[in-house]
């Protein structure tokens, strides 16, 4: 069971204590500062009353005067009367007077008609809490005036009539209601701001606030007396009536959103009764008869804002139950405020017989400030905008929380993103030194190979020379002493296979010899070609490109003996006198074309010395094809080369 002692309450007395401080502290202002326009109305106790049979009538009775004390509810009767108001004798500068709570109305000097005031045949409605009259007066000031009234078939609240200057008169008011201004100006930036937040993060909670604010502008712009001054709009005062349940709807909704009811429908169903009837009464302005628009925001509005309190004290209390923090004691105490003295605020404008009633009984309510609700508004603003600081200020501190935990985890992911990367590096480097190791292993082989399969060409070439020049020379010698000049033939036949197993022992010795991990790749390719040039009658047409420092002893050897392989088939079985070659570096790969001319090349399958290349370059992943010219051959080569270690190397 809920306990609790009085201490336990101090920050809501305290707050609500504050709160109400300082709505005291304006409602006396604003109560000293109109007050002495209040007390000098002229005084009812010498005015007469007459009936009168129309709103027509052009000139007021001669006789049935009544006193006007004796008809103490006459302005609550539907119908249409006669005053008599005595003048003061002191005649104010540009005299006017100053008329409030009358709907139609005539003045008269005697028989002179000299004000005619009618909403209806001008097509307009009007707020009597929000609209006067003022009425000129001629000078010098006659001893008496004569008023027709005419209440349009409603109960009013009882005329109040002034002898006023016209220029006294709006310094007065430049004095009473400014303040209105200074405050609409407030709702105004409130409302604009809510609304332009609502446009950024679509929180209905700013949305409603900023419904609330708008209602408070235009509740304290038009429920003053100084705006009829600059702008004499009846219907401004009119809707004035139909704004209010807006605002109501508008609190509710913002409660709903900063304390909601967990597992309670009844504020939602409030919420769809009070939009209605804020929907019907805004139509009902425009589109009822004044009679039947003010039977709608009497005593149906009153009820609604009774069950409205009820509903929403219900939520804040048990908000505050549950938890004693700033937010729900703000709401709280600014609630109780803005209720109270939204009640009061219903009770004088839309019952204002009741309101006469409750004056009797408690005198105090007739000293209260019309638009003290407005300003009781505004500090429930301020209560509100205090919560809200709250929560922020609570988010903010959760998202520090959050913001410290995610650094905290992104600087251990991060150590921990270092650690593999550093073990990834490691491992790299020493997957890259196995490979370079296998490379060199793999290469070391095929040239022991290719050193290999050269010794053999070796031991085949002077095998097959010797042997052939062992029988001519042994033919020849049989020959010499029967036919000289036959074995002569036998020993030139001799020389010349003597000459060419030599050629051949040289080129297979100077691939021995050659180390193409030192020599310069473009250098001894261009040794090939000017050798060839020199023994043969061959002509070339040589572009190179800077060759890349990156490849590796291996693909030099591949791309040297494919030239010296296209050259010698060229010249060998070609026939060919004219060579074109280009070597370019496409980065990371190097294209390699021998075009030849002679006999054209036809489509067919590889001999030794091809077959053996194309498979070298395949080992490399390159590929090497042979297509055929216009006319001759067309040898062509692309080798992929290491990207990486070329840039590194630059």
């Amino acid at each position: 069971m809920y306990r609790s002692s009085w201490r336990n309450h101090l920050p809501l007395i305290r707050t609500t204590a504050f709160l109400v401080s300082i709505l005291a502290l304006i409602g006396w202002g604003l109560s000293s500062v109109g007050q002495g326009i209040k007390e000098r109305g002229l005084d009812r106790s010498a005015w007469r009353w007459a009936p009168a049979s129309s709103f027509d009538e052009t000139s007021p009775p001669a006789a049935g005067w009544i006193p006007y004390a004796s008809a103490t509810n006459l302005h609550n009767q539907s119908r249409t009367y006669w005053l008599r108001i005595p003048l003061p004798s002191v005649s104010p500068r540009d005299p006017q007077l100053w008329i409030f709570n009358a709907v139609s109305i005539r003045v008269f000097d005697g028989d002179r008609p000299l004000y005619d005031y009618d909403p209806g045949r001008r097509g307009q409605r009007i707020n009597l809490f929000t609209h006067w009259n003022l009425a000129p007066l001629p000078t010098p000031l006659p001893t008496e005036v004569f008023l027709l009234l005419d209440n349009r078939g409603a109960p009013r609240p009882a005329p109040w009539i002034q002898a006023v200057s016209k220029g006294d008169l709006y310094v007065e008011l430049l004095r009473k209601d400014s303040y209105s201004f200074v405050l609409s100006a407030l709702f105004l930036f409130t409302a604009c701001t809510a609304f332009g937040l609502y446009a950024i993060r679509r929180s209905r909670l700013q949305l409603y606030f900023g419904l609330l604010s708008f209602c408070g502008f235009y509740s304290s712009l038009v429920r003053n007396d100084l705006l009829q001054v600059y702008w004499n709009q009846p219907w401004l005062g009119y809707l004035d009536l139909a704004i209010f349940p807006v605002g109501v709807y508008a609190l509710v909704s913002i409660m709903n959103e900063v304390f909601p009811a967990a597992g309670s429908r009844l504020p939602a169903r409030l919420r769809a009764v009070l939009l209605g009837y804020s929907a019907l009464t805004l139509a009902g302005a425009v589109i009822l008869e004044p009679t039947w628009f003010g039977w709608m925001i009497s005593y149906p509005l009153l009820l609604l804002l009774l069950a409205t309190a009820a509903v929403v004290f219900s939520t804040l209390r048990g908000a505050y139950r549950e938890r004693q923090g700033p937010d729900s004691v703000w709401m709280l105490s600014g609630f109780v405020i803005v209720a109270f003295f939204s009640l009061i605020h219903v009770v004088k404008t839309y019952l204002p017989a009741a309101y006469v009633r409750m004056e009797q009984y408690v005198p105090a309510l007739g000293r209260f400030p019309f638009d003290l609700a407005t300003v009781g508004l505004f500090l429930f603003l301020i209560c509100l905008i205090r919560v809200i600081l709250y929560r922020f200020g609570l988010m903010n501190r959760r998202l520090q929380h959050i913001g410290e935990f995610l650094e905290e985890s992104v600087r251990a992911r991060t150590f921990e993103l270092e650690d593999r990367t550093r073990q990834l590096r490691e491992s790299s480097d020493r997957l890259a030194e196995t490979t370079r190791e296998t490379a060199e292993s793999i290469a070391s082989t095929m040239v022991l190979e290719e050193r290999n399969r050269i010794t053999g060409n070796i031991h085949d070439t002077v095998g097959h020379a010797l042997t052939a020049t062992i029988i001519q020379l042994e033919a020849a010698k049989r020959l010499l002493d029967r036919d000289p000049r036959l074995a002569m033939d036998k020993l030139t036949a001799s020389q010349g296979l003597i000459r060419r197993g030599l050629e051949e022992i040289r080129q297979s010795v100077r691939l021995l010899k050659d180390d193409f991990s030192r020599y310069d790749l473009a250098d001894a390719m261009i040794g090939l070609i000017r050798e060839t040039e020199q023994t043969t009658e061959a002509r070339f047409e040589v572009h190179m490109d800077p060759l890349p420092e990156s490849l590796t002893t291996l693909q030099k050897r591949v791309l040297y003996q494919a030239l010296q392989e296209g050259i010698t088939n060229g010249l060998r079985h070609g026939g060919s006198t004219r060579f074109s070659f280009t070597l370019t570096d496409g980065d990371p790969i190097v294209f390699f074309r021998l075009e030849s001319d002679g006999n054209t090349y036809s489509a067919s399958s590889f001999g030794f010395g091809l077959k053996a290349m194309a498979e070298r370059v395949a080992q490399l992943g390159g590929v090497m094809s042979v297509e055929p010219g216009h006319p001759g051959c067309v040898l062509l080569l692309s080798l992929p080369y290491d990207e990486g270690q070329r840039r590194e190397t630059v």
